[in-house]
């Protein structure tokens, strides 16, 4: 009798379950279609857990580009490999880690979305159809793991300072134990921390008035005690042994491996590696041409390259299927079939609107949360403005473009935010007559990047046509 109202609440919601189902099926097209050993860094990724199964041990920090990161994705290939499964195997992991993230990602609009249904389904439509989120769940790459992790971060986040209030532990401690697993999978996700501090504090001067400061302390220290003990316990040890080995909690490649390449930057001072323009420009022949170079020469531009590596497979990895015979242009010395280099044109397109929307539908959720302190989401709202602001300071400090310093990718582990807001926006001009014909745009607009996404995974047959690595391998290799 369990399963009635479970079959019932699916029923009322066709629409999610059809964004889902949208979503799984990119995904599983990317297990079956996509070749692993295309994506970038695929090298670099595979090589750290070939040593891990090889040696047992976290690889230095010199083997690769990616032997920086921290070990928990690593350490579930090593062991797949450790078990016989081959490159392949990892690309139907990471379908099924980034199917999981859908749901999580539903399961949080739900949760922190109520007022507005047709908000939500748009936001998850949009979450499905990311065509680089779409790309991350088809390659090796500890982001696939991140963005699941960081999306169950993002779902507790707002519950752990809602529940911190009240002096209550389990939130708190469902929050450490996403956010340290998270810590453990990839450095980026301390912009969590960075944005709940500030939060709190921000709640606790605005709420001086019904709770002194005293006993707004003395009701939040044991939660979030206990919060930071989960994740510390989880994750701490790698950034020590960092310490202890580098000198660094978190060095990068450009302080391991790409040393030398970074070399040259590091005599030039930290505000005059970039442009002026590069923090406010656009190039707009990134509209007919949203590949590498463009955005990137003759001047580089942060937004246009961040844009066109989201919604086009800008630095073109065989994201789009093809067989012989099809109509192809080759960029970076790789092809595109003539078709989706076209609808990559229209999808670049969209995506400028969606992001327009998208930035105009934060600053005013920024303002209405500014009125309500006790609105636990106000820290969400955070994290995409420092995750942004760490690309840009990313982008700065290392500023050579032959590495792609901007990827869209690295937006990914906060994309769900950004996919709220886009919902928002759409459910504001939709409810208000004079601006519901740019409700209509923005869902055009969506639509441009489905039929992208969709055309690029639409499957090949015959001679040539795309297929995934092996699955199954007899032993560890170096791929």
């Amino acid at each position: 009798m369990a399963i009635c109202p479970c079959l019932k609440r699916l029923r009322d919601r066709v629409p999610e379950l059809l964004a889902l189902l949208l979503g799984a099926l990119l995904r599983l097209s990317m297990a079956t279609t996509y070749d692993v050993r295309r994506g970038f860094d695929f090298a670099g990724h595979w090589v750290c857990a070939d040593y891990i199964a090889r040696h047992g041990q976290i690889p230095p920090l010199v083997l690769s580009a990616a032997s920086y990161h921290p070990p928990l994705y690593y350490l579930v290939l090593a062991a797949m490999i450790k078990i016989g499964l081959g490159i392949g195997a990892a690309g139907w992991l990471a379908a099924l880690l980034g199917t999981v993230r859908l749901v999580v990602v539903w399961v949080g609009l739900e949760r922190w979305l109520p007022e507005s249904r047709l908000a939500r389904v748009i936001a998850l439509f949009t979450s499905a159809l990311l065509p680089c989120g779409v790309q991350i769940d088809g390659m090796v790459s500890n982001e696939t793991l991140s963005t699941l992790l960081c999306a169950l971060v993002m779902v507790a986040l707002p519950a752990a300072v809602e529940g911190a209030r009240s002096g209550r532990v389990k939130p708190a401690a469902w929050l450490g134990l996403w956010l340290g697993l998270a810590l453990l999978t990839k450095f980026s996700a301390t912009v969590f921390i960075l944005a709940l501090v500030p939060a709190v504090a921000w709640e606790i001067f605005r709420l001086r008035a019904r709770q002194p400061l005293l006993a707004a302390l003395r009701a939040r220290w044991k939660p979030y005690a206990v919060a930071a003990s989960i994740a510390l316990a989880l994750s701490g040890w790698f950034y020590v042994r960092n310490q202890r080995l580098y000198g660094q909690l978190a060095p990068t490649a450009f302080e391991g491996m790409l040393k030398p390449n970074q070399e040259p930057f590091e005599k030039i001072p930290y505000l005059e590696r970039r442009a002026p323009d590069f923090f406010w420009g656009w190039d707009p022949q990134i509209f007919t041409y949203p590949y590498v170079p463009a955005g990137y020469w003759p001047r580089s531009k942060f937004f246009s390259v961040l844009v066109a590596s989201t919604f086009s497979d800008y630095y073109s990895y065989a994201l789009a299927n093809w067989r012989d015979g099809v109509a192809v242009r080759f960029i970076a010395h790789r092809p595109i079939p003539l078709l989706a280099f076209n609808l990559s044109c229209l999808s670049m397109c969209g995506g400028t609107f969606i992001a327009l929307l998208t930035l105009l539908a934060w600053l005013g959720a920024a303002k209405k949360l500014r009125d309500r302190p006790d609105d636990p989401r106000a820290v969400l709202l955070l994290v995409p403005l420092l995750a942004v602001l760490g690309h840009i300071h990313f982008a700065t400090k290392y500023p050579n473009n032959d590495f792609g310093p901007i990827k869209g990718h690295y937006m990914q582990f906060v994309a769900p935010v950004f996919c709220a807001l886009f919902g928002l926006a759409v459910a504001w001009m939709w409810r208000r007559v004079r601006t519901r014909a740019g409700a209509v745009a923005a869902v055009a607009a969506l639509a441009l990047v489905a039929v992208y996404i969709v055309d690029c995974r639409r499957p090949y047959f015959g001679r040539g046509a795309t297929r995934a690595a092996p699955f199954l391998a007899r032993g560890p290799s170096s791929g």
